[in-house]
């Protein structure tokens, strides 16, 4: 589908350069606090001194301390998300976060290295056998320990945050540390359950531990298809993943069926790894719905998002109906309706009026088609 993959094209670029922002805001402030932090003074100075001469180093100082530390910045995001998972992917190591934080490490002494010979060749006016020979000097001292310090406790502070920014969003982070959801509240939302197909065949013929590894596998090629449509996980479930849109925004009908078909896509781009692998290719079936549901904070010791309403329930059993009807995706009237309001690039096909039970009234069932499929 060269249209909607035309449609989608940059997305996981424009989500790098998101979190390449992130970083740079991030290093820039927590190194600029630690440099106002250490040019404080002695212990002895009045704090009206050593307030001045905190803030004359980073007035005076702004340009070429910004630039230095952007540049760290850059680098320590290039090394969380393209090299270190290049090397476990490459070399089969486990991901672990004093691996990125060592790597930061590496990159702060190297930086540290090239600004000492800046500092002797071009302040002193040395050769390059003499500030090389001075370096020693430059790097073993209190300074360099203090940075550190404050690179390996930052360090992992800075992947805390981009784990939760990884698992929750953006917006929703900053609702729940606003403690927005301690109080339920309504939102609405569109949900996705995306299924494997004939799960239980594929468990058996592969075995719970090569299984596991092909889960892994299916779900690494979620991410993209998400980022460009702007969706985000609610929970994995085993071989099920429900995944949610804001139902407020027009472009999130579409853009939900979208990810269907560019996730599909995906999987059919490494249809060559999963038949070497697995001996086949994975099929995901799809069901969506849109309603009201309230949204919580649940737990004490472990705290989650939950979300509750019959929109899941809903949903859920509808996605059971794909095997019954041999249908890749199916949705609700709702959803449908909504759909073919927002976009003419989809079409709709009525399937069944199905009787759920413990639900009084009968749910009608519709098929999902791009019109350029007929």
């Amino acid at each position: 589908m060269p249209k909607l993959e035309r449609t989608y094209k940059g997305a996981m670029r424009r989500y790098q350069l998101q979190l390449l922002l992130f970083s740079l805001i991030y290093w820039n402030l927590v190194i600029r606090f630690a440099i106002f932090m250490r040019m404080l003074g002695a212990r002895d100075d009045h704090m009206a001194d050593m307030l001045s001469k905190g803030m004359n180093f980073l007035v005076d100082e702004i340009v070429s301390s910004s630039v230095v530390i952007s540049v760290f910045a850059a680098l320590s995001w290039f090394t969380l998300n393209m090299l270190y998972p290049r090397m476990v992917r490459n070399f089969k190591m486990r991901r672990l976060a004093v691996g990125v934080v060592l790597l930061d490490i590496v990159i702060f002494l190297i930086i540290s290295v090239l600004l000492g010979i800046v500092h002797y060749g071009v302040s002193q006016d040395l050769s390059l056998a003499e500030s090389v020979s001075h370096l020693p000097r430059f790097l073993f001292n209190s300074t360099i320990l203090f940075f550190l310090i404050v690179l390996f406790i930052g360090g992992y502070v800075y992947q805390l945050l981009n784990t939760l920014l990884h698992q929750v969003g953006y917006a929703p982070l900053g609702k729940i540390m606003m403690g927005y959801y301690q109080k339920p509240r309504e939102e609405d939302l569109i949900f996705m359950f995306l299924d494997l197909q004939s799960s239980t065949t594929v468990a058996e013929k592969l075995g719970h531990k090569k299984y596991s590894y092909f889960i892994q596998d299916c779900f690494k090629c979620v991410s993209n298809s998400l980022l460009a449509t702007r969706g985000r996980v609610y929970q994995f479930v085993g071989d099920e993943v429900v995944i949610s849109w804001d139902a407020k925004k027009p472009t999130c009908y579409k853009g939900a069926v979208d990810f269907y078909y560019l996730y599909e896509k995906a999987l059919n781009k490494r249809r060559d790894y999963f038949e070497r692998e697995y001996g086949m290719v994975p099929v995901f079936t799809a069901s969506l719905n849109v309603g009201k549901v309230m949204a919580a904070e649940v737990g004490e010791i472990k705290r989650e998002l939950a979300f509750h309403g019959d929109v899941l329930n809903t949903a859920a059993r509808i996605q059971k109906q794909c095997k019954r009807y041999r249908k890749r995706i199916l949705v609700t009237r709702e959803f449908a309706v909504r759909l073919i309001k927002n976009t003419k690039e989809y079409k709709i096909e009525y399937v069944d009026l199905v009787k759920f039970f413990g639900k009084k009234k009968s749910i009608k069932i519709y098929e999902v088609h791009k019109v350029e499929d007929n």
